[in-house]
């Protein structure tokens, strides 16, 4: 495994090449593992999600429903609040329920919607382990956490097309402070702040 630990926080999250590589190599493993892992890490990713919230996530928070509720029960720092769930997520949740109906999991609205080879909720050290076997896996050499996948999704917001002209980026980091659900606008500007891409664009100049 690699050591995370040496990964600066301006610099945990995946270039747009680096993610697809994750994913498509995730993709086309027929493993019941990897299957699991995809929804795993696509949720992670299109949410937003902490890293504890993923793992208390339960069937019945997602199957079927349009947004997600963060209650206190999921939600961590007290950061409570709604998302809506992408279309992409909606129909991965769907393929997902029947991959876990022919594992044999549970389907109970109270069930955990991950879960681990023995049974039980998938916990937070198995996330972590399951992004680096997978980003090793599939050659990305810059290593991020889970939490990364956070920083991901701020990322993105902020450089989506429809963002980028100065009156938009205001509206853009308005939408990346409430997608991570920060109670201050400065923690979110920790993730957004310039990335990789931008530093190798300055060098240039």
């Amino acid at each position: 495994m690699f050591d995370t630990s040496k990964t600066r926080a301006g610099e945990n999250y995946l270039t747009e090449a680096e993610e697809k590589q994750m994913f498509d190599y995730l993709k086309q493993l027929k493993i019941p593992q990897a299957e699991r892992d995809y929804v795993l890490l696509k949720t992670y990713r299109l949410l937003g999600l902490r890293r504890v919230e993923g793992v208390r996530l339960n069937v019945g928070d997602v199957y079927g429903k349009d947004r997600l509720v963060i209650s206190h029960y999921i939600a961590a720092k007290g950061a409570v609040g709604e998302l809506p769930i992408p279309a992409e997520l909606k129909k991965l949740f769907v393929e997902f329920m029947r991959w876990k109906r022919q594992a044999g999991e549970s389907l109970a609205e109270d069930a955990p919607l991950f879960v681990s080879r023995n049974g039980s909720r998938l916990s937070i050290r198995a996330v972590n382990d399951i992004m680096a076997k997978w980003l090793n896996a599939a050659g990305v050499e810059h290593k991020v956490t889970p939490h990364g996948l956070r920083h991901t999704k701020a990322q993105r917001i902020m450089r989506d097309d429809r963002y980028l002209t100065p009156g938009q980026q205001k509206n853009a980091l308005l939408l990346a402070n409430k997608q991570l659900r920060h109670k201050s606008m400065n923690s979110t500007m920790i993730y957004v702040a310039p990335g990789r891409e931008d530093m190798a664009a300055a060098a240039e100049i």
